[in-house]
């Protein structure tokens, strides 16, 4: 029997309000022109905690470790049609936080934790996100 957090949801049920929200973020940011954008790290449960060290850069027992978090790479197309890498601050990012920030009282963007973690987004769950 899987429990109900605070919140009113198990985390089964927020995996799959992850899910469905997350495909509709990715296909908002289709929706701007100059955006790109690809699958970064997403769970890492089967790989990164497999032998329970928990070495890689997320948090042990945060979002990535129980399908509640995504990484993503975003590109972003300049007036020549090329391509660049955006990793740090820009306001392509804050407007793809802003959004999904919107998208359910639940989700949680990078770039608001101390590490400005601006390519993550995710679903709080038993204090962590």
């Amino acid at each position: 029997m899987s429990t109900r957090g605070v919140d009113g949801m198990n985390l089964g049920e927020k995996q799959e309000l992850f899910a469905r929200l997350l495909g509709d973020l990715i296909v908002w940011i289709h929706s701007h022109p100059t955006w790109r954008i690809r699958l970064a790290e997403g769970f890492v449960g089967y790989t990164d905690a497999r032998d329970g060290d928990y070495d890689g850069p997320h948090l042990k027992g945060g979002a990535h470790y129980n399908k509640l978090g995504q990484d993503f790479d975003l590109f972003i197309l300049d007036e020549r049609r090329m391509r660049y890498h955006v990793t740090n601050s820009h306001p392509a990012w804050d407007e793809i936080g802003a959004t999904w920030l919107g998208m359910h009282p639940l989700c949680r963007w990078g770039g608001n934790f101390a590490s400005r973690d601006f390519n993550h987004v995710s679903i709080f769950h038993e204090g962590m996100s």
